[in-house]
């Protein structure tokens, strides 16, 4: 697609095009740069997730999780246990969910364990009551690294706000797009999910992580004059996000 446009007075062409995994644009070879997100931003961000947090569910149940994750964290992973146990399946799979927290172990620089969080109806019913799957769940508790929400909970704010406050990846195949997430704004939420959701897919080899991207999905000028615009077009696992390269003419 020919995309003439004059910006700031000079010239440009260019067309639709697709970045490679490190950034590096497939039309000019130009690579893309990542912006740092403010910690400051993310402590703000934090306070204001646990305050509506607060606000949603039971006080007391959110402030012991708190203090919960004050004691065994922080994480290098947070795990969003149903909807990775459910990821292609038709029943709920814990071995599913011990093949990607064992993946995360490897790839983490402490190799600890990843925190996987269920719901109490998960933990206490239906395949939690299998033999292995029950071995499986008691060591992660040993190791702190499960967390059961109470019933009547909504398991989001309990992933979304650990993952936040430890400043960790988040595995989930939740887009973060309903009525709840609306709540957190569309400013600083939608840059750190970029920077900090791994998601999910299925292969014949067991499910493949996607990490987040190692540039932001921002306009940005090369050195050498170069522009990239992220478009609105793909930004799945099955159509990766089309780039808008335009160069001088």
């Amino acid at each position: 697609m020919a995309w003439p446009r004059l910006v700031g007075e000079r010239d440009l062409d260019g067309g639709e095009d697709r970045m490679d995994e490190t950034g590096v644009c497939q039309s000019c070879g130009e690579k893309l740069v990542c912006i740092d997100i403010d910690p400051e931003e993310t402590e703000n961000f934090a306070k204001s997730l646990a305050k509506l947090a607060c606000e949603k569910e039971a006080r007391t149940n959110f402030a012991k999780f708190q203090e919960w994750l004050q004691r065994h964290g922080p994480f290098d992973a947070v795990v969003d246990g149903a909807n990775l146990g459910l990821a292609n399946q038709h029943t709920f799979s814990f071995p599913q969910i011990m093949r990607v927290v064992n993946q995360l172990r490897q790839i983490s620089p402490t190799k600890k364990f990843p925190l996987v969080v269920l719901h109490q109806s998960r933990v206490s019913g239906g395949p939690a009551q299998h033999p292995n799957n029950k071995k499986l769940l008691e060591t992660w508790k040993r190791a702190g690294a499960l967390y059961s929400t109470p019933q009547g909970s909504n398991d989001d704010w309990y992933w979304l706000y650990a993952a936040v406050s430890s400043k960790c990846l988040l595995v989930t195949n939740d887009e973060m797009r309903d009525h709840l997430f609306n709540l957190l704004g569309n400013s600083f939420f939608p840059r750190w999910k970029e920077k900090h959701q791994v998601r999910i897919k299925p292969s014949s080899n067991g499910l493949i992580l996607h990490m987040p991207p190692p540039y932001s999905l921002v306009i940005q000028e090369s050195e050498r004059g170069s522009w990239h615009i992220p478009t609105v077009t793909g930004d799945d696992l099955e159509t990766p996000r089309q780039w808008v390269c335009a160069t001088r003419m």
